[in-house]
C-alpha cells in the first residue's frame, strides 16, 4: 500500500511538472538562438558581442572613445520588457560625441540568456557588476543611465559601489512608486500552474488599447517597431515570458528608498528626466526624486509618456549633453 501511494505521488509530481513545462514556462537556462560568428548586426547600435557570466550568456555592445581611460564610461540599463534598443538614439548620440558607451540586455531580455532564478533587483545588479569585472574596461568611473526598472537597478548599484559612480541619469525611473495592478492579480499569479498560464496568455494576447495609452504617437512607425521587438521577444526567446513573470513576482519596484538614503549622502550629480504624461510611473515621482536628491536637476518633457526615450529622444539627448558638460 505504501509503495502504491508513493508511486501515485511520483506520477502526480511528474505530470505536474510536465504540464508546467508545456503550458507555462520551460525549466533550465534558456537562450535565444543566434550565431556568435555572424557578421550581420543583431541591433543597429554597433558590433554585437557576447560574454559568458555566472548565470548565462550576456549580449552587449561597447564603444570606446579616443581617450577611454581618462573619461567615465556611460552605461545604459533598460527596463522591464524592452531590451537595449530602448537606448539606441541616446547611445548613438553619445558615441557621436566621442563618449565611451556600454549597453547590454538584462537577463531574459533581448539576446541575453534567461537563467531559472528569481529575477529580483540584486540578480540584475550582480549581472552589471560581473559584466564590468569580466570586461575589465579601462574606466575608473561610470555615468549610469537607467530607464524605468533600470533606474531602480542603477540606484541599487550605486548604493553598493558608490566610489565607481560619477553621475546618475534617471529616466522615468522606477523605485518609488508606479501604477500597479490590483492585489488580486498578484494573488492569482502566486497560484501554481494557473498563475504562470494566465500571465503567459495575457502577455501573448496583448492589450492594444492599453499599450497605445503609453505612447504619445501610437500611429507612428516607432510604435510598430516596439511591438515587433516585444513579439520577437516571446516568439523567439523561450525564456522571455518566464523572465517577465519572475520579475513581476520577485522584483520590488519600490525598492529605491533605502538606496536613496545612501546616495543622498554622496553628493553625486543626478539628472532626472520625465514625461509629464507618463501613466505608468507618474510624473509626481520625478518631483519626489528631485526633493530627495538635493544635488539633482530636473527636466520635464511636455507631452512625453513612459516611452520618452523613443518618441522624444532629441530633448532627452540635449538634456543629457548639457548635464555631462557640467563639472
Amino acid at each position: 500500500m505504501f509503495l502504491l501511494v508513493l508511486f501515485l505521488i511520483l506520477v502526480v509530481y511528474i505530470v505536474f511538472f510536465k504540464l508546467y513545462d508545456r503550458l507555462a514556462f520551460q525549466s533550465g537556462r534558456l537562450s535565444r538562438s543566434y550565431d556568435r560568428t555572424s557578421t550581420i548586426p543583431i541591433t543597429r547600435m554597433g558590433r554585437d558581442q557576447f560574454i559568458e557570466l555566472s548565470f548565462g550568456t550576456v549580449h552587449y555592445i561597447y564603444h570606446s572613445s579616443s581617450s577611454a581611460s581618462a573619461t567615465p564610461l556611460n552605461i545604459f540599463v533598460h527596463g522591464y520588457s524592452t531590451p537595449m534598443e530602448m537606448w539606441q538614439d541616446i547611445f548613438q548620440a553619445l558615441v557621436n560625441d566621442n563618449q565611451s558607451c556600454l549597453v547590454f540586455d538584462l537577463y531574459g531580455r533581448g539576446w541575453s540568456d534567461s537563467p531559472d532564478v528569481p529575477m529580483d533587483i540584486d540578480i540584475f545588479v550582480c549581472q552589471l557588476a560581473e559584466l564590468l569585472y569580466a570586461l575589465d574596461l579601462p574606466h575608473e568611473k561610470y555615468n549610469l543611465y537607467g530607464v524605468s526598472m533600470g533606474g531602480a537597478i542603477i540606484q541599487r548599484f550605486t548604493e553598493l559601489y558608490p566610489s565607481k559612480v560619477s553621475k546618475l541619469i534617471l529616466c522615468c525611473s522606477g523605485g518609488l512608486g508606479l501604477v500597479k495592478p490590483l492585489k488580486i492579480f498578484f494573488f492569482i499569479l502566486s497560484i501554481p500552474l494557473l498563475g504562470p498560464m494566465l500571465f503567459k496568455f495575457i502577455m501573448q494576447r496583448g492589450n492594444e488599447k492599453k499599450d497605445r495609452l503609453q505612447w504619445a504617437f501610437p500611429d507612428d512607425d516607432k510604435y510598430k517597431e516596439y511591438k515587433r521587438l516585444f513579439r520577437s521577444g516571446w516568439q523567439q526567446h523561450p525564456g522571455y515570458l518566464r523572465a517577465l513573470f519572475s520579475t513581476v513576482t520577485n522584483f520590488d519596484f519600490e525598492a529605491s528608498l533605502k538606496s536613496v538614503a545612501v546616495i543622498a549622502t554622496l553628493n553625486i550629480p543626478i539628472l532626472i528626466i520625465w514625461g509629464d504624461n507618463d501613466t505608468l510611473v507618474p510624473v509626481n515621482n520625478a518631483y519626489h526624486y528631485h526633493q530627495l536628491y538635493k544635488n539633482s536637476s530636473l527636466t520635464i518633457i511636455p507631452g512625453a509618456t513612459h516611452m520618452l526615450l523613443i518618441e522624444h529622444s532629441n530633448p532627452v539627448i540635449y538634456a543629457i549633453q548639457a548635464f555631462l558638460r557640467e563639472k
